[in-house]
């Protein structure tokens, strides 16, 4: 079949049904590039594959027998670098044979809706000599496809506007009865039953939220498989999830370590610096997840101001003191209050060049450990006892009292973000 006859069947194809039927799909494609194909989802699901003779490759006899491609096939190609390319660009890929993963030559072309990854088309080449009207015909069976997902995605007749609007209103409280909230859901293939939370990734500080950034973003919202990823969206600078335990008996570590394997991987994939993550709390009710949204921007906003101490907290239910501090910070105004410790270490530290206000500080942030506080700020134990001694006699006050401490503790965190 010449180039041009080729290009005409998909043409053609675009404006028939076969992209409906996923079992038609990879057969189709296989006659029309004259090769084996493999359909898979963002997921690395298979979706469909064609008929193919006896030179069959391991990872391809893997994919189809586990439905899935193999987590080290999918390694090797992240780490030769085919992966981000996959993602980065809509151009197809000439991928050489990995014997290490067991994948022989293929081309490859991702499936993408603007800045969302879809899927992928997989080419089993052999020896096949691959020529540029080839690649163009890989692009055009990349839209072809691209008609299946979409119609997958619009079974249900509703738009991306009514999902997000949808969405919101989850995130703002908007609905109070849970009926109703399940019986909507259901029209966008959510399913909210089970553990529910709030998860944001922030990307503020970055330079910029490019289409890369959102690429890379969705395709790990996709395969990272550690929770159920019931909704998502970008909002300007956020990707705000609505997350779902996979299990009855998982607990908030399963979104911790979700959301630190997200930002780790992110970072590393992209060479990019100062995301940040937060969680709300979980909830067994969908109409509580504006609780839930409204913790995960709180968690947000303490980790901004206290970026060392929080670096490495992500939900909210791990903030401890943290999450009273503004509530706290809002009754010392109204009463004009002030510490008096913090005032006079402050006064002495100016008028004798000393350490003393930050020596207490280091010192209760390390549960009065002394030894500890000492090698945090490089000094010995010593010269960290003398400086307690002193701090104690200028104030008039016992170092061992637990109230006295916590309540210093607590000033101390406030002055440091008020002040």
């Amino acid at each position: 079949m010449s180039h041009t006859s080729r290009k005409k069947r998909l043409y053609e194809a675009l404006n028939s049904e076969i992209y409906k039927y996923p079992e038609k799909l990879a057969d189709f494609l296989a006659e029309v590039l004259d090769c084996s194909i493999t359909i898979e989802d963002a997921n690395h699901h298979l979706i469909s594959y064609s008929k193919h003779n006896e030179n069959i490759d391991e990872a391809r006899l893997s994919t189809i027998i586990q439905r899935k491609v193999p987590n080290k096939v999918i390694d090797g190609l992240w780490k030769k670098g085919i992966m981000k390319k996959l993602l980065e660009s809509d151009k197809p890929v000439i991928i050489p044979a990995i014997p290490s993963v067991g994948l022989g030559n293929r081309v490859t072309v991702s499936i993408r809706e603007n800045d969302e990854i879809l899927g992928f088309i997989w080419a089993h080449i052999e020896e096949k000599t691959i020529r540029n009207d080839d690649l163009e015909l890989f692009i055009e069976a990349s839209k072809f496809a691209k008609k299946y997902f979409l119609y997958v995605r619009n079974k249900t007749g509703k738009s991306k506007k009514q999902y997000r609007d949808f969405f919101w209103q989850l995130l703002l409280g908007d609905f109070k009865e849970e009926n109703k909230i399940h019986e909507l859901a259901k029209q966008f293939d959510m399913n909210l039953s089970g553990k529910l939370s709030i998860v944001i990734i922030d990307f503020e500080k970055v330079e910029s939220v490019t289409d890369l950034v959102k690429k890379h973003a969705f395709y790990l919202v996709e395969t990272l498989s550690k929770v159920n990823i019931v909704g998502r969206f970008f909002d300007q600078h956020q990707l705000i999830l609505l997350v779902q335990l996979k299990k009855e008996n998982d607990t908030k570590s399963a979104i911790h370590e979700y959301i630190q394997t997200f930002i780790d991987r992110l970072c590393n994939r992209l060479q990019i610096d100062h995301v940040i993550g937060s969680s709300g709390l979980i909830y067994d009710t969908p109409s509580s997840l504006h609780y839930s949204y409204k913790q995960a921007n709180k968690v947000l906003e303490l980790k901004r101001k206290f970026p060392n101490e929080l670096e490495n907290v992500y939900l909210y239910q791990d903030l401890g003191i943290y999450q009273f501090l503004d509530d706290l910070y809002r009754i010392r105004m109204k009463e004009n209050y002030r510490n008096e410790v913090i005032e006079k270490l402050k006064e002495y530290d100016e008028e004798n060049n000393t350490d003393l206000l930050n020596s207490l500080r280091v010192y209760l942030k390390n549960d009065s450990n002394v030894n500890l506080a000492a090698k945090k700020i490089h000094v010995h134990s010593n010269t960290m006892n003398y400086r307690l001694k002193r701090i104690a006699e200028i104030c008039e006050i016992d170092l061992n009292d637990s109230s006295l401490k916590t309540n210093l503790y607590l000033d101390l965190l406030i002055h440091k973000v008020y002040h």
